[in-house]
């Protein structure tokens, strides 16, 4: 009996979306200021939020993620928290960063199993002097990634779910801006900007340049890529050398056997792989 329409699968198709997985931690008032609310335990010194968003002008989350589930550390009352419905985010107060298990659930119609991620609980300041300048001056320790998850020959129904125009109905409310909304949702050209909640142009693209209110560009990840090429350049380099240095040994010691014998390589065999022991 063949499977229903909703549960076939699209061959050849492939669609990504893209989420970041992050969390936020701010300084709580001491103990003994009024500011601090009753019932949080003496040694925490920090309220902090994990949660996983979409990418600001990005289509909705939920429509295709139904449920995420957050496995914080263990002392904590009801580790396993489980959000069903967007914000996708926990809050706790605490004293001390850990690893944070993320899993998430896709909708029904994906026909897809659960996915997992990781992420650290930054508390403290961190980065380079001018980031945790930053951090100082906003209160706020901030650290996000951007994942990707991929639908590879994804269900029809789930395929009609992420190309419809319905999944960016929630970016109606942000569009109310304004005339300076509006400009900022446009390039010099006119030509609307990829990825801002105002722009007319709808794609999950990563915008082309970064600013204050776009942390993840094509920009960026060009830069990313670049760096990643540069550093295996330099590792093949390396490789490189060392094999040239590994020939020239191996035909030392085919000399050395022709000349003093078998016995007589062995030795200079042990001393040349001393020799590289000490350079490395």
């Amino acid at each position: 009996m063949p499977a229903p329409a909703t549960n076939k699968r699209i061959k050849n198709k492939r669609i990504s979306r893209n989420i970041i997985i992050g969390s936020e931690a701010v300084q709580l008032p001491p103990l003994g200021d009024p500011r601090r609310e009753k019932g949080i335990p003496e040694d925490h010194t920090k309220r902090w939020t994990v949660y996983v968003r979409q990418p600001e002008g990005d289509p909705a989350l939920s429509t295709w993620l139904n449920k995420v589930q957050f496995k914080i550390f263990n002392t904590y009352e009801n580790p396993l928290r489980t959000c069903e419905n967007p914000p996708f985010e926990v809050t706790e107060t605490g004293w001390g960063g850990f690893t944070i298990d993320v899993r998430l659930h896709f909708q029904p119609i994906s026909g897809e199993k659960a996915q997992y991620r990781q992420h650290f609980l930054q508390l403290e300041k961190y980065g380079d002097e001018k980031q945790q300048a930053q951090q100082e001056a906003s209160g706020v320790v901030r650290s996000e990634f951007l994942e990707v998850v991929q639908f590879n020959e994804p269900t029809e129904a789930l395929f009609e779910a992420l190309t419809s125009e319905d999944q960016w109905n929630y970016l109606a409310a942000a569009t109310k801006g304004g005339k300076k909304a509006a400009m900022m949702g446009q390039h010099l050209n006119g030509r609307p900007r990829r990825g801002y909640p105002n722009s007319q142009e709808k794609s999950a693209q990563l915008p082309e340049k970064s600013s204050e209110d776009v942390q993840f560009s094509q920009e960026q990840e060009q830069a990313l890529i670049r760096f990643i090429k540069e550093k295996s350049d330099e590792v093949d380099k390396q490789l490189e050398e060392e094999l040239q240095r590994r020939q020239a040994t191996e035909a030392k010691l085919k000399t050395l056997r022709a000349e003093l014998g078998h016995e007589a390589a062995q030795q200079a065999a042990q001393q040349a792989s001393g020799d590289r022991s000490r350079r490395r």
